[in-house]
């Protein structure tokens, strides 16, 4: 489904080092995870109460929290892309991390909830009762899960996206989560153990888990992270594929979020050569590492 809509709403799809062409990957994302997660919050929101099961209702919890990452998902994608303007003159991209950020710590709040409300379900358990619609919408839940999972994490690597690899990680964590409310229930239902609370226990530490991962991964970028190696080494090869450059040094890789890198570099060339000849080739080498690197790129010229 993403694939198809992507190649209806996207104009150039395989474009993907376009930062606009980026977004609209980000926001078709976003607001797919908004529609299924809050159907399959309803599903379970409904069957939680009629089963009068706490991981149930903790599962469709989970995923109205979903619901409002996707949401800010897409208000972080739509701001990301602003143009650059006075005040921030290399653009708002970095809002996409804030975006994360915020989506991790939501995460974490609900965690906490749900842990506090489990376990006060293990002190005072219900019986869960098991209707055949109850495994149905649980089954249906985890494909769907799936399926996120499928498109998250491939959007999200097609586009370098943390926000969206986060997101597929918090999908898989649901996946589990959902098969083992499902296995538990039953049990719960044909037997006299009484695992409703225990399970929601153990729904909240994956759900804490996955939300401290997704901090990580937007903090150290907003931190100033150390740049990717091979990132690096494809601008060393490229600016020393010139016969004329001798080395380079002092190079520094500025990340203002997705799709909006500075680099400078310092480039060696030799003290005899001509230095009309070598300062067009500098500019030449620029316009290189733009289109190639996808990055402004300032070269001072040793």
């Amino acid at each position: 489904m993403i694939s198809f809509l992507s190649k209806k709403l996207i104009k150039n799809c395989e474009d993907t080092e376009n930062p606009e062409v980026r977004n609209r990957y980000g926001i078709l994302c976003g607001v797919a995870g908004i529609i299924l997660s809050f159907l399959l919050f309803s599903a379970k929101f409904i069957t939680g109460l009629i089963s009068h099961s706490i991981a149930i209702i903790a599962d469709a919890l989970n995923n109205l929290s979903d619901a409002g990452s996707s949401f800010i998902t897409v208000i972080g994608f739509k701001l990301a892309g602003e143009k650059p303007d006075k005040k921030h003159p290399y653009g708002h991209g970095r809002i996409e991390y804030v975006a994360g950020l915020i989506v991790s710590f939501l995460i974490l709040l609900m965690s906490m909830e749900l842990f506090h409300t489990s376990l006060q379900k293990t002190v005072h358990p219900e019986q869960t009762v098991i209707y055949p619609a109850t495994i149905l919408v649980l089954v249906i839940s985890i494909v769907i899960k799936l399926y996120m999972v499928s498109y998250n994490r491939k959007i999200g690597r097609m586009i370098k996206s943390a926000t969206l690899s986060a997101a597929a990680a918090d999908s898989r964590n649901d996946c589990l989560s959902t098969l083992v409310i499902l296995i538990s229930a039953l049990i719960s239902h044909y037997s006299s153990l009484y695992l409703d609370g225990y399970i929601g226990i153990f729904v909240a530490v994956l759900i804490f888990i996955s939300g401290i991962r997704a901090a990580r991964d937007t903090i150290n970028p907003l931190l100033g992270q150390a740049p990717d190696p091979e990132y690096v080494k494809k601008i060393e090869d490229l600016v020393l594929s010139h016969d004329l450059i001798l080395g380079i040094h002092d190079m520094m890789i500025h990340d203002y979020g997705p799709g909006r890198v500075v680099v400078s570099l310092h480039a060696e060339v030799p003290s005899d050569g001509d230095l009309m000849e070598m300062h067009d080739l500098i500019d030449h080498i620029e316009k290189d590492l733009s289109a190639e690197c996808n990055c402004e790129a300032v070269i001072h010229m040793d």
